[in-house]
C-alpha cells in the first residue's frame, strides 16, 4: 500500500492515499489545529485530491481522509489517515 502523502503545489495542496479502483474518499480539512473544527471538503474524491482553497501564508492545516471500503470476506474495512502541513 503506498505511503499516504500531502505536498503543497503551485495551485493548493495535493494529497495522494491508497485507493483500489472504484473505491473514492472523503476528505476532511481542519485549519489552526486541535481548535479547528473539521470540514467536508470533497465526498467521493479520487486520488490524488487536490485543494485548491487559498489559505493564508504560514496556516497550519490538517486532512482526515476516510476511504470507506469492503473486505474481501465482504466486512466494513474502513482506512482512515491524519495528514498536516503548513501553508
Amino acid at each position: 500500500m503506498p505511503v499516504p502523502e500531502l505536498a503543497r503545489v503551485a495551485t493548493g495542496r495535493r494529497l495522494t492515499f491508497a485507493a483500489q479502483p472504484g473505491e473514492r474518499a472523503h476528505v476532511f480539512r481542519r485549519v489552526g489545529g486541535a481548535a479547528g473544527p473539521w470540514h467536508r471538503v470533497a465526498v467521493n474524491a479520487r486520488c490524488p485530491f487536490l485543494d485548491e482553497d487559498v489559505l493564508a501564508p504560514g496556516t497550519f492545516v490538517e486532512y482526515y481522509v476516510h476511504v470507506p471500503a469492503e473486505a474481501a470476506d465482504g466486512t466494513a474495512r474502513d482506512r482512515s489517515l491524519l495528514l498536516s502541513t503548513t501553508t
